[in-house]
């Protein structure tokens, strides 16, 4: 147990009871709204759910979304912190810390300080919906963005984002009578985020099982019978299930999956949905001395009867490097026999020095020596808020947490009580 308890912990100890996957928020919503008032703030929402609550004559504007990425089993999202000497994670779940950690200080800000606003914005995780979606009147000037997931960096640009989804209607064939059908699930697969991780070659569940199913196909001409995976378009998938016919004297046992017989009746000629998933570039694509700078994560694979969907996420932090790689992934799926969909895109955070960003730098290298200027390969409501809101300057900070998105998601505890003193500080120098 973790012996030196503090507010912050406390309130975000409170916030894990209470289920907030994206797209299912009310709850977490209608409470943060209680506790705004009880802290005597002026509470606004619009229309889509975010929530912008104020104090006096706003200097700054602290800003951090309310939904988490829900990575587990339990049907109503539940969460169990344990503490692992100076660490929090959750069983069996991801623990929320992305972003419940900024959201407890928040609040405890709205409580102790005057002459702020805080904004909650709604389902990020799912597309920054509520960012894009956002029409509240912000008084501040300046913004700091509490998501950034490391102590030692003040983040300072961001990668921009897309979603394509890929759709092929595969042709029914009949499974030969001495033929079995197999169906193969992943296990052991830890997943993570799919910016700030994507360049630890974490293995994607969709993608290793593609890779059996291309061999299996080539070597003794296995049939598709089914192939769907993923949790979120913006994590690394954990889970996948693909149902192969097989000839009946095939034994396979493999390390990373489960295989179990299974009862289907046709299949599908696959091989197109196969090939295009193997030869679409997947993780890190481009780089330079700051790191990644082009990115892409099959997420999603899904089956409606015949139909086959694939989500992929991409990231970049130069707008001509995503747009060239847009085109290049749907020339490959249209030349696969895919139909393919630009559904979302949104551009890079682009670095802006200003007076209370360095303030704010300095603040931080006051309190950790350690601090860096950072451009992160993760999407942040930045970028998209800095379009809504043209005259507010950005910068971005929050505690350390490792592997978000992820059952191994923890949080540095020390970190998470410096950044609530780096806060306080904060709001009591501009």
């Amino acid at each position: 147990m973790f012996k030196d308890r503090f507010e912050a912990l406390e309130l975000f100890l409170e916030i894990c009871k209470i289920p907030h996957p994206s797209g299912n928020c009310a709850k977490l919503r209608e409470w943060i709204k209680q506790k705004a008032l009880e802290y005597g703030a002026n509470v606004l929402e619009d229309s889509f759910g975010n929530i912008l609550c104020s104090k006096g004559m706003p200097r700054v504007c602290l800003q951090c979304h309310i939904d988490m990425v829900y990575v587990g089993d339990n049907p109503n999202f539940q969460i169990k912190p344990i503490f692992d000497n100076n660490w929090i994670k959750a069983e069996d779940s991801s623990l929320g810390a992305d972003n419940g950690a900024a959201l407890s200080c928040m609040l405890l800000a709205l409580r102790d300080y005057d002459d702020l606003e805080c904004l909650f914005t709604i389902d990020e995780e799912i597309g920054m919906l509520g960012a894009k979606s956002i029409n509240l009147d912000i008084k501040s000037k300046f913004m700091i963005n509490c998501d950034s997931e490391d102590i030692n960096e003040v983040v300072c640009s961001c990668a921009g984002g897309y979603d394509l989804k890929s759709e092929i209607l595969l042709q029914r064939i009949e499974i030969p009578s001495d033929y079995k059908v197999i169906s193969i699930k992943t296990k052991g697969f830890v997943g993570g985020h799919s910016g700030i991780e994507i360049h630890k070659n974490i293995k994607n569940a969709i993608l290793e099982l593609a890779k059996l199913a291309d061999e299996l196909i080539k070597d003794c001409n296995a049939l598709l019978v089914d192939f769907s995976g993923g949790e979120k378009r913006n994590s690394i998938p954990v889970n996948a299930t693909l149902k192969l016919a097989v000839p009946k004297d095939l034994e396979l046992d493999r390390e990373l999956f489960s295989v179990s017989l299974d009862e289907s009746t046709y299949a599908f000629c696959g091989k197109n949905l196969i090939e295009a998933l193997l030869n679409i570039k997947n993780g890190v694509i481009c780089s330079d001395d700051c790191g990644v700078v082009l990115s892409s994560n099959i997420g999603i694979l899904s089956r409606d009867k015949d139909v086959f969907t694939i989500y992929i996420m991409g990231r970049g932090n130069k707008e001509s490097l995503m747009l060239e790689n847009i085109d290049a992934t749907k020339k490959i799926f249209v030349d696969y026999g895919f139909s393919s969909d630009l559904v979302d895109f949104y551009l890079p955070w682009e670095r802006e020095d200003s007076e209370i960003s360095n303030m704010v730098y300095e603040i931080c290298k006051k309190h950790n020596p350690k601090i860096h200027l950072k451009s992160i390969h993760a999407g942040l409501e930045c970028g998209i808020l800095k379009q809504k809101y043209p005259n507010i300057n950005f910068i971005s900070i929050g505690p350390t947490i490792l592997h978000p998105h992820s059952l191994n998601e923890q949080m540095d505890l020390h970190s998470f009580r410096k950044f609530w003193d780096i806060l306080c500080d904060i709001l009591k120098t501009i």
